[in-house]
């Protein structure tokens, strides 16, 4: 359920099963990263930890990638503190192992665990897990651990 105070644009941010919060993959254009890091400070706001859920684009434009690391490098401390997980879905087998590597380098020294999957389903069923397993008192999880499912 989503909270009350959750004002997220909705084009660019799914928030019907919150703490599972998704990216819109059609929100996914050339210059989104602006509008995406405005949205990420929102969502920390609400102090509430929270899942991310994105699929794989590999046409993703350099620019957004570097400014959502760049994002994610400035805004550590906060982004540990609430978002349990990053979740990437890559339905292909074959492209697991780049798509990782590719997020293991966007992430890296965030605090953030981070997992490639294979379907959203999965996403729903490992986003409870990230929630429960990487609260603070839970054993502190290497910032630059990727897994691929």
């Amino acid at each position: 359920m989503t909270p009350p105070s959750l004002t997220l644009d909705e084009r660019l941010f799914d928030t019907s099963r919150f703490p599972l919060v998704r990216l819109r993959p059609r929100a996914v254009k050339p210059g989104y990263a602006f509008a995406w890091s405005t949205q990420m400070r929102r969502l920390v706001a609400l102090s509430t930890p929270f899942v991310l859920v994105a699929e794989h684009d590999e046409n993703e434009t350099a620019d957004d990638a570097r400014l959502r690391a760049a994002w994610m490098r400035t805004h550590r401390a906060m982004l540990a503190a609430y978002c349990r997980g990053l979740i990437v879905i890559e339905p292909r087998i074959a492209a697991r192992a780049t798509t990782r590597e590719t997020l293991r380098a966007l992430t890296e020294g965030i605090g953030v665990r981070t997992v490639v999957v294979s379907s959203i389903r999965v996403a729903g069923e490992l986003a409870p897990v990230l929630l429960k397993h990487s609260a603070p008192e839970a054993t502190p999880v290497p910032a630059t651990r990727s897994r691929a499912i």
